[in-house]
């Protein structure tokens, strides 16, 4: 046989073989593939779920009468009004709450939801080793939905690494990590469906990441994560439409941002306009013949903000901030809260057809911006709280129905509900059941002028309580 024979045939032998193994040839690449992505979400979950804590909080009670009272409220209350006509009113079962926390640092500082501790009267962190602590608010972001709360670990903790969010794109893999539903260290994937989400109406400041990877009650405060293990948000959020299967979380490196100054003064400083807005609409846009939808309109304008004094007005289009484009309401909030307090920017904006630029001058967002009157009411005071907590005495206002079950005179003040052993306040000779009726030298008629007293206090200073004990005046100084 000629070679050139001998090449076709060899070559006919060859393809036929080929294409009779194709197929099986493309399962074996597919499963090698799955595999590998297999792995990939293995080692995630490995790498991911010693930085993450189990959160249970407890809340206060409702005594049958519409107060709320907490555990050493009610043994306060039980030691005095332990008498005939006096018990403890069908209560309510005690509130719980539960969520999820990333570690961001090795020495116990962990971040999560505002929502899943504020108003906690105990906070108890589970430890991917099954350790348990009791937790301490260092800050909290109500405007955010963050939080920053503090454990002492016996040993070294394993902290999340976070990636840059402003390099996530839609259609990426993310994984969640947290406590759904109370099952602990759950492991979901999905993929990221949107990024710069805002208007969803779940807290001040939102430029949310959207996934599919499901979410549940108990998942709020845990991780979002890519493929590296890296943390790219922090789960705060689900759209409670049935089956939508729809989560947010807050972007991580506004969680970074947050956190990092809760870290160093226990406190966000941010940059605000003053103003409410809403995208451009369609029918906006004919009305005004613009040629695009960019821009965010300005609903109303905070008395006295920024805005108020610059000269903007409801229903200006803003379309630049300090020289750079204005698309979109959530690119607005970015590039406030990226810039400055006290910088001065120009702000273009398109007024009834004719385009004005107005100089402003940026300032520091007020507490309870954008807060509702309840949440408002609910507003830590940092430093008041630390101090009361360092001092070691929980307090309530002296009610005139207090008095009368105690078989006291009524006075305005704050009772001392419970003592720290071993704290300042033991070791001063404060007592449960003495009557607060001055911290140095302000008076104090209720539970928040005391934390404002106490705030008033600098720290080297020490505090001296005039206080009345079972009729008795008399004052207690409690040194620093």
């Amino acid at each position: 046989m000629k070679p050139s024979k001998l090449f076709v045939l060899f070559l006919i032998t060859f393809l036929f073989s080929y294409s009779f193994n194709e197929p099986a040839f493309a399962e074996e690449e597919a499963l090698k593939a799955a595999m590998s992505m297999q792995k990939a979400f293995i080692n995630v979950a490995k790498k991911l779920k010693p930085a993450v804590v189990n959160i249970s909080t407890e809340k206060l009670v409702t005594n049958g009468r519409g107060s709320t009272y907490d555990d050493e409220t009610y043994e306060f209350l039980k030691k005095f009004f332990n008498m005939p006509g006096f018990q403890r009113q069908q209560e309510e079962p005690k509130i719980q709450g539960a969520g999820s926390g990333v570690i961001i640092s090795s020495d116990g500082v962990i971040v999560t939801n505002n929502h899943v501790v504020k108003g906690a009267t105990k906070i108890i962190v589970k430890t991917y080793d099954e350790e348990k602590y009791e937790a301490k608010i260092i800050g909290q972001d109500p405007q955010t939905d963050l939080a920053v709360i503090k454990i002492e670990p016996k040993k070294a903790l394993i902290a999340a690494q976070f990636a840059n969010s402003d390099k996530v794109e839609v259609g990426e893999w993310a994984i969640a990590v947290g406590s759904p539903l109370g099952l602990e260290q759950t492991v979901t994937t999905g993929v990221v469906s949107a990024v710069g989400r805002s208007g969803i109406g779940a807290a001040t400041i939102e430029d949310f990441i959207q996934t599919d990877a499901s979410i549940n009650p108990g998942n709020s405060g845990g991780p979002l994560v890519n493929l590296e293990g890296k943390v790219i948000g922090i789960n705060t959020l689900i759209y409670n439409a049935p089956g939508s299967g729809i989560g947010f979380s807050i972007p991580s490196n506004l969680v970074a941002k947050v956190s990092q100054q809760i870290q160093s003064t226990g406190q966000v400083t941010r940059p605000y306009l003053g103003i409410t807005m809403q995208p451009v609409t369609e029918e906006l846009a004919n009305h005004y013949s613009l040629k695009t939808l960019d821009g965010a309109v300005i609903l109303d304008i905070k008395s006295d903000s920024p805005a108020d004094k610059a000269g903007l007005k409801a229903m200006d289009i803003i379309t630049e901030f300090d020289n750079k484009l204005v698309k979109s309401t959530s690119e607005l909030q970015k590039l406030v809260i990226q810039s400055e307090v006290n910088k001065t920017v120009k702000v273009k904006v398109l007024r009834n057809g004719q385009t004005k630029t107005l100089k402003l001058t940026l300032e520091q967002m007020p507490q309870s911006f954008g807060l509702s009157e309840s949440e408002i009411a609910e507003l830590p005071s940092k430093k008041s709280i630390n101090e009361i907590d360092a001092l070691g005495v929980s307090v309530k206002t002296f009610t005139p129905e207090m008095a009368s079950k105690m078989r006291t005179e009524h006075r305005e003040g704050v009772v001392i509900t419970s003592v720290k052993a071993g704290t300042k306040a033991d070791n001063s000779g404060l007592k449960t059941g003495d009557i607060v009726l001055q911290v140095n030298g302000e008076e104090v008629k209720t539970d928040s002028e005391f934390e404002k007293a106490i705030s008033n206090t600098k720290s080297n200073n020490s505090y001296v309580f005039l206080i009345n004990r079972s009729g008795t005046p008399m004052f207690v100084v409690i040194s620093n």
